[in-house]
């Protein structure tokens, strides 16, 4: 079980996805995403730690009181349990703050929007949650879930530090400077090339990866703006030979360029050229020589200059095998150990670079060949991603942290689980998250603390809107992981009336994306599994 300092524990969060507003457009209940987090905030300050939050959102939570009451009961087995009078206790140390602001800015801008009365109240609320905490001498922080300058800003503004590393070290996350930190730290890549900043430019370099043999390339803009993979586009060069003369090879491969396939669909031609000007952008191998997975490293770099390993996982990617939908805990024994390794190298390079704290992400490729597998260095995030929640959420409810070879291990039971964060469906538009926590809560699928198995739901405010919500599922193997997955799913169809329009395709087809075991990734599983809403 793990052990926690006695001092009191104070935390405002305000968990932006300060990506490109244009991208959080197009992602699907992107304005909801500084919910994700709520869940594992309440679970490990407040039931945990006995500690106090203010959790910010922009728009409001829908059930907002249900979905706070549903997490403080994950750990006492719901309600009507005698521990009523406990969890009103509880209650009263969370506290949300929300403003009416559904549009796809910066919830750190929306906070300190000048002219905005309700951003006026927000921040009061904020100086007078520091100024109680401060008082009682709390640990007390600014939680974010990516570093810039509007959320430094306000943590300057309320005293108090922040989780992430400066907003100036953003830039070593660009594609190219993970290519170079990689290379600094003896990691394989992909063949791939320098940052183009034309599509001239990019034609010639592309063709030096013809005459090498490599006739599909990914794109990838240069910049962290545009993340969930949708910042990339797949150009398959079949027609020109290898053999082509320099200058016909650049001819055919401009020729090329246009009908090259966008990750990001709602994104034209014309747009992504202007991003190539705008930001670079590289071109790398599309790797497929075998079964290809996409694990991930999570890590955190400490003020007093140690990297430290926190989680690694296999990422379930869309049936493009490219923007992130969930994953599983934790990545694949026959590469676990290269994983964290490599993922331990990048945190000391950042830290040669500067990087003196918060979190980071380290993407990569797993390519099984005749000798095993091995790992290809596919990008960097210098911030939280994608796996954050589900990871804080299972060692919070078990009240375990990971085992030096990255596994979860209480009183000898190992356990596990699978994530997702694209439980959608049209037909699940309409329903509210106060139905879905009255059923998970009265199924067998509920979380049991005593056995450390079940579901536990998050981001659970788009269902209303947009038919998606999110959940974690946690087992003993994968197998059960697996299936409380694919019973929640007929369990949230059981709320929906049933229509003739409705197969069972449908259900079938959400578990080919979602529910994909460990060992059957989505092929060519290149991706950038960067915390987006996809």
């Amino acid at each position: 079980m793990t052990e926690y300092s006695r001092r009191p524990v104070a935390r405002i969060h305000v968990e932006s996805r300060e990506c490109s507003p244009q991208l959080l457009e197009r992602l699907t209940g992107a304005t909801y995403f500084p919910e994700r987090l709520l869940g594992p905030a309440i679970v490990n300050t407040v039931v945990r730690r006995g500690g106090h939050i203010l959790y910010v959102t922009a728009p409001p939570m829908v059930d907002a009181d249900e979905q706070v009451d549903y997490y403080l009961g994950l750990l006492t087995g719901g309600h009507g349990d005698g521990r009523d009078i406990e969890r009103r206790d509880a209650r009263g140390r969370v506290r949300i703050v929300s403003l009416d602001d559904a549009s796809s800015r910066w919830l750190s801008e929306k906070v300190l929007d000048p002219v905005s009365v309700q951003a006026a109240t927000a921040r009061r609320a904020l100086r007078d949650f520091v100024e109680v905490h401060q008082r009682a001498g709390a640990d007390l922080r600014l939680s974010y879930f990516e570093a810039s300058k509007p959320l430094e800003e306000l943590a300057r503004d309320l005293g108090v530090p922040g989780t992430q590393c400066s907003h100036v070290h953003i830039p070593t996350g660009t594609k190219h400077a993970s290519r170079q930190i990689f290379a600094a730290a003896g990691i394989p890549v992909p063949p791939g090339t320098a940052v183009c900043h034309s599509l001239g430019e990019l034609a010639a370099a592309a063709a030096t990866l013809v005459r090498a043999g490599h006739n599909k390339l990914v794109l990838k803009l240069n910049s962290t703006a545009y993340g969930g993979g949708l910042g990339m586009a797949l150009l398959t060069l079949d027609d020109v030979a290898t053999r082509a003369s320099d200058e016909t090879a650049v001819k055919l491969i401009s020729e090329a360029l246009p009908h090259a396939a966008l990750a990001d669909a709602k994104l034209t031609w014309s747009d992504f050229a202007r991003l190539v000007e705008e930001s670079g952008v590289i071109a790398e191998a599309w790797i497929d020589d075998g079964p290809v997975h996409s694990p991930s490293f999570q890590g955190r770099l400490t003020e007093a200059g140690e990297a430290l390993a926190i989680s690694t996982h296999d990422q379930v990617l869309d049936v493009t095998g490219q923007s992130y939908t969930g994953c599983t805990f934790p990545a694949r024994a026959d590469y676990r150990a290269d994983l964290i390794d490599y993922g331990l190298r990048v945190g000391r390079e950042l830290i040669e670079r500067g990087v003196d704290s918060g979190e980071y992400g380290v993407d990569f490729l797993a390519v099984r060949g005749n000798t095993g597998w091995r790992l290809l260095g596919c990008e960097i995030n210098l911030r939280a991603t994608a796996t954050k929640h589900p990871f804080s959420m299972a060692t919070g409810l078990l009240g375990a942290s990971p085992q030096p070879d990255g596994r979860l291990v209480v009183n000898g039971t190992e356990y596990v689980y699978r994530a997702s964060d694209s439980i959608m469906a049209a037909r699940y538009r309409g329903l509210r998250p106060a139905q879905l926590i009255q059923a998970v809560t009265h199924s067998p699928l509920a979380y049991d603390p005593v056995r450390g198995t079940g579901v536990a739901l998050h981001m659970l405010s788009p269902v209303v809107q947009h038919g998606k919500f999110g959940a974690l599922c946690i087992g003993t193997d994968h197998a059960q992981a697996a299936e409380l997955m694919r019973e929640l799913v007929e369990l949230a169809d059981g709320l929906v009336p049933r229509s003739p329009q409705r197969p069972l395709a449908k259900l079938n087809e959400y578990r080919s994306t979602h529910c994909r075991p460990p060992a059957q990734p989505a092929r060519n599983a290149q991706t950038t599994a960067d915390g987006s809403q996809q």
